[in-house]
């Protein structure tokens, strides 16, 4: 039963909803922290004199290893790192079942999982300063990331992977859950419909069913006319006169057939050709290239338009 991947699912995102309600039932100061955090917001200025001076909202050294001892600290953070890590994780399971094996990477599916995790921290990092929110954009750009993304579904996958990061950098654990359930349902479903894999086909401003459109021109197909011209070739010889002429419509007509062979009384009979002549053909150089051909078996040959 595990093997099915709705159930399977189905069972982690209800484990976690049960775990996170029973943990903050259990220990409800941690919704009280949480909050806190979601509403904590620094503002650094750079006031100097006065009673109006604002510290530099980091803090120093010893405030730090302070703030690693607080609850009120802590908590927040490993709260949103647990909760980066564990909605993203089945997002990666779905693009391990859903990508195509030539197009899976296992390196992008690994940057997937981690990549809330660094968003979630830099949120906490940068939140507080304007000045480091610069600073980090000025490494960045930088560094330059150069990752190129094959396929636009991969972007998305990241796009989403760092959505998670940001919900769950500034507390908001309900949207960070709900924005991975919601992204696999839709994922899952447009892989397994395979959505957009044939254009859609237009008559006027109705949309045609593809089985319509192709009954069209199958039908289009069978009402063309397949010929343009029919060649009768009087003969005493039928087999040699098939055989040389054989050739030279090859070269002269797009298709041909022999239509009937028509043996009269006298010993003499009539082969005639159903053939589309190419435009570029002249018919008299071709009745007189069939003529040579079959020279001494064939007394005549007219070529009739159709």
């Amino acid at each position: 039963m595990l093997k099915n991947i709705i159930i399977r699912l189905l069972i982690y995102y209800a484990a976690w909803l049960l775990a996170l309600s029973g943990i903050f039932h259990l220990f409800p100061q941690i919704l009280q922290y949480v909050a806190q955090e979601r509403e904590r917001i620094f503002v650094a200025k750079s006031v100097t004199s006065g009673a109006d001076a604002i510290p530099f909202p980091l803090g120093n050294i010893e405030q730090g290893v302070g703030r690693l001892a607080d609850p009120a600290h802590t908590i927040p953070v490993m709260v949103a790192l647990v909760l980066a890590f564990g909605v993203t994780l089945p997002i990666t399971w779905v693009y391990r079942w859903t990508r195509p094996r030539k197009k899976y990477s296992q390196s992008f599916a690994q940057t997937l999982l981690v990549v809330p995790i660094s968003i979630a921290l830099v949120v906490f990092l940068v939140k507080g300063s304007l000045a480091l929110a610069f600073s980090l954009a000025g490494i960045v750009g930088a560094v330059r990331f150069r990752t190129s993304l094959d396929e636009p579904i991969d972007a998305v996958y990241m796009f989403m992977a760092i959505g998670i990061g940001l919900a769950s950098g500034t507390q908001l654990t309900t949207v960070a859950y709900l924005a991975s359930l919601t992204f696999v349902i839709i994922a899952l479903g447009v892989w397994k419909s395979n959505f957009g894999a044939q254009p859609a086909v237009l008559s006027g401003w109705s949309i045609v069913s593809p089985e319509s459109d192709q009954a069209s021109e199958k039908k289009a197909v069978a009402t063309e006319k397949p010929y343009n011209a029919q060649i009768e070739v009087h003969t005493t010889k039928v087999e040699e006169v098939q055989k040389a002429t054989a050739p030279i419509l090859k070269s002269s007509a797009k298709r041909w057939q022999v239509a009937n062979v028509i043996k009269n009384a006298d010993g003499t009979a009539v082969v005639v050709f159903d053939v589309w002549l190419k435009k570029s053909v002249d018919p008299s150089s071709l009745v007189r290239d069939i003529e040579a051909s079959g020279k001494g078996h064939i007394s005549s040959v007219i070529v009739k338009k159709q």
